[in-house]
């Protein structure tokens, strides 16, 4: 519906590449679901109902560049949700805290009122099913940055979104938060530097142990890293890869939830 309304160029490469995302998303959470202990039990309802949630992550993505032309901001993941309790998708509402915060801190999922309101069970299963999301959705934009990084370079090496784009020094909290391996706030962003340790971060907010393995597999950090070297001091991305290999090594030891 939103892609018969796309009047530009620029809508429609946008929507096209949010069908591609939606299904390569949809590939690594099939993977996910095979590998991780907590899905094994699924009987093939419960599993094709994960796997949509996990295609309808990104479902309100194709209003965005409507809403653009319009002067509007939407938050894609709170809109979908949205979209999808009115239309009755979710077996259970508070199934749709998987889309509504995939982009988002973990925190705000933790922090969610309705969140706080489940019991401890329903939690569980719901973080089950938001870690899925999240680490589908992470894979596949490592996946493609490292397989079509020209592409990706358009779309998030942007210097005009930022304070001193090209400052080879990262901010303090992004650096602090990446050293103790914690996700970054994209509000904390002042260069390309800090947005480049904000991808790398995305590491440290991975939560399947298959997802490790995955990173591991398709050598994501030792790939990536060559193309965004430009972004750091001679030699410093040596230092992140170190930290980053550890961080994967030890996870990698344990189980994933």
């Amino acid at each position: 519906q939103n892609y018969a309304l796309a009047n530009t160029d620029y809508q429609r490469k946008f929507m096209n590449e949010k069908i591609k995302h939606s299904y390569q998303v949809w590939g690594a959470g099939n993977v996910l679901l095979k590998h991780e202990e907590c899905f094994r039990d699924f009987d093939e309802e419960e599993r094709k109902y994960y796997q949509a949630v996990v295609l309808l992550h990104d479902v309100a993505r194709f209003r965005e560049p409507l809403e653009k032309e319009k002067g509007n901001f939407i938050d894609h993941g709170v809109v979908g949700t949205q979209m999808l309790v009115q239309r009755k998708f979710f077996k259970d509402d508070a199934d749709g805290l998987a889309i509504k915060h995939h982009g988002h801190l973990i925190e705000k999922l933790y922090e969610d009122s309705l969140y706080q309101q489940l019991s401890e069970n329903k939690k569980k299963q719901v973080r089950e099913l938001a870690f899925l999301v999240r680490d589908a959705d992470k894979m596949a934009n490592f996946y493609l940055l490292v397989s079509d990084f020209e592409i990706m370079r358009n779309i998030f090496f942007v210097p005009g979104r930022f304070e001193n784009p090209f400052c080879k020094e990262p901010s303090n909290k992004v650096l602090n938060d990446f050293m103790a391996h914690k996700s970054i706030n994209r509000a904390d962003m002042n260069s390309l530097i800090d947005f480049t340790l904000m991808l790398l971060a995305w590491v440290f907010d991975l939560n399947y142990n298959h997802s490790f393995v995955l990173v591991k597999r398709w050598k994501i950090i030792e790939r990536l890293l060559p193309f965004v070297s430009s972004f750091f001091k001679d030699g410093e991305d040596k230092f992140y890869q170190t930290e980053l290999d550890k961080f994967i090594n030890a996870r990698l030891k344990k189980s994933s939830i």
